[in-house]
């Protein structure tokens, strides 16, 4: 992307020098470049970047504005997760929603190739990942509540999930309630 979502990473502790931004689109990545010098950014495409990564090197991997692009969001997921070390974070955000992103597909179906994953198709592909799934409300967006049904309409608004990997034995994770 242009690398929007940045400074919100750095404010939240994210070492830019440290990030690599990845996108297909050249017109973003001049966009990001020129918004933040120095920081890497690279182009390509996801699947083709991480197939030649080495695993375990990345605290977080961000899909911001980009899931609903992958018809197999499992596999995506699946490799994502395969570059996370440590307590590694997998962050699914769309800042317009899963609303915006389900009429995006109806509309353009040969581009938007999925949607964004429910509450229930996130946790169950973190238990497939061995991951816990971390909520709206544990990640603090506003509005959102626990209990489920105030976290789902969170989502329509703006989609903020997480997938942690276990820590230690025992260690539930970083997400509070």
């Amino acid at each position: 992307g242009d690398g929007a979502a940045l400074p919100y990473l750095c404010e939240a502790g994210a070492d830019a020098a440290r990030y690599a931004g990845l996108d297909l689109s050249s017109r973003m990545l001049r966009a990001a470049r020129a918004s933040h010098p120095g920081v890497r950014f690279e182009q390509g495409s996801f699947l083709t970047a991480a197939a030649a990564a080495p695993p375990a090197q990345y605290d977080a991997v961000l899909f911001n504005g980009a899931l609903q692009f992958f018809g197999d969001q499992r596999a995506a997921l699946r490799r994502a997760a395969a570059l996370l070390g440590g307590r590694g974070r997998l962050v699914l955000a769309h800042a317009n929603g899963a609303a915006f992103v389900r009429d995006e597909a109806a509309r353009n179906p040969q581009t938007v190739l999925s949607t964004m994953p429910s509450l229930e198709e996130a946790e169950e592909i973190g238990s497939e990942l061995g991951m816990r799934l971390l909520t709206p409300h544990q990640l603090g967006v506003p509005g959102a509540a626990p209990g489920g049904e105030a976290d789902v309409a969170a989502l329509d608004g703006f989609y903020l999930l997480a997938l942690e990997k276990a820590g230690p034995e025992g260690d539930e994770g970083s997400g509070g309630d």
